[in-house]
């Protein structure tokens, strides 16, 4: 990634020139996450500034900080324990294994630090309530990092179905499938293919793909068809690695009665592209490509031959607007987007946990932490 560019370090200038410290950030976890977060950093208006990174691999810590601009006064520590007893940041941003979600959030919010939570919100359910419930008590930001939101072609989906351009929405189709080793994360990485890395343990991650990636692709089904009150779907575990799920199919329900259908496909083989998204409505259907780089057209009655609207940013396009979000919280005042933002998170785990629990009963299950909060395994 390298150091910020000149416009970045002249805006950063104007505004330590008006007087605004600098968000003193610390960074927990340095994995390939961890670089886009970065460089979000890096293209904000608000100045910000890494004091220090913490992962348990000191190495790739090391590693990691040469992505920093030259001449910054950046910590290392292996623990938690040691960066809070440390005291030199404002901001936490978490990148670690889910089941850490909620003793690092709940110990950084505690500390009065903003926190920044790569999703999922937790492991478990219950793990997510406790987060939700420590959240209320914090005195700084908090947010979970549910990028899908700022994803330009999610976002532009989103404005033109408040447009009406396709419709009425009756049906929506999301397809998450990775070829490993081919997408943007090259997971071909040899940690990521041991059994042993914490993502293919269902203990640590709380499932498989349904509580990874999966949950980029169920916000915006429920950003654009609203709140999903029953689901069901089979699992399967082609991907001879991970213990959790790499293959689903899932069907829901939505309280307004409409419906959509979730496939994951998370394999080490060659794949032909599908759309992340088709969503259909009486006048049309707009398609979101099947690539990380973007793209995605619209079709119509009165253009069937379609309109293509190329790449808008692609999904790394949704980090910096995302990051932006945070920033301006912590710099302006928290949001009613921020507020909602640990209950819309809490949704995507209910979802994931449904259909989990649907999958051994075989019927339709309610999206709801009754239903679900006992039932919290993969089977």
């Amino acid at each position: 990634i390298g150091g910020p560019s000149p416009s970045i370090l002249l805006n950063n200038y104007y505004l330590y020139g008006l007087g605004m410290a600098a968000v003193r950030v610390a960074l927990f976890g340095c994995g390939a996450i961890a670089k886009h977060h970065l460089k979000a950093l890096q293209l904000s208006k608000y100045a910000t500034e890494v004091t220090a990174v913490v992962d348990v691999n000191r190495k790739v810590a090391e590693d990691f900080t040469k992505h920093l601009p030259l001449g910054t006064q950046c910590k290392i520590f292996d623990t938690i324990d040691e960066a809070l007893e440390w005291k030199g940041f404002d901001a936490a941003i978490l990148m670690i294994p889910h089941h850490l979600h909620e003793p690092y959030a709940i110990r950084c919010m505690e500390a009065g630090l903003h926190v920044f939570l790569e999703k999922p919100l937790s492991h478990t359910v219950r793990s997510c309530v406790n987060v939700i419930e420590a959240a209320k008590r914090a005195k700084g930001v908090f947010m979970v990092g549910e990028n899908s939101p700022h994803w330009p072609e999610v976002a532009k989906a989103t404005q033109l179905l408040r447009e009406g351009v396709i419709g009425d929405t009756y049906f929506a189709h999301a397809n998450y499938w990775e070829s490993i080793g081919r997408d943007m994360f090259n997971l071909e990485d040899a940690s990521r293919r041991q059994v042993t890395h914490w993502r293919y343990d269902p203990a640590q991650a709380g499932g498989g793909v349904l509580m990874d990636g999966a949950t980029h692709w169920v916000r915006p089904l429920r950003t654009w068809f609203g709140d999903i009150t029953e689901v069901v779907g089979v699992v399967g575990h082609p991907y001879a690695p991970s213990k959790g799920e790499s293959l689903v199919q899932a069907l829901f329900k939505f309280e307004n009665g409409k419906t959509a259908s979730l496939y994951c496909n998370y394999m080490d083989i060659p794949m032909t592209p599908l759309p992340f998204f088709q969503i259909f409505g009486t006048k049309g259907e707009i398609t979101i490509d099947g690539s990380f780089d973007g793209g995605m057209s619209l079709r119509t009655r009165a253009h069937p031959e379609a309109k293509d609207y190329g790449s808008l940013g692609g999904y790394t396009g949704a980090f910096p607007p995302q990051m932006e979000t945070f920033l301006r919280a912590i710099v302006e005042g928290t949001t009613e987007e921020i507020k909602a933002n640990p209950m819309q998170a809490l949704q995507e785990v209910l979802v994931a946990k449904a259909i989990y629990k649907s999958v051994t009963t075989k019927h339709w299950e309610s999206v709801n932490v009754e239903n679900v909060i006992e039932f919290d395994s993969i089977k």
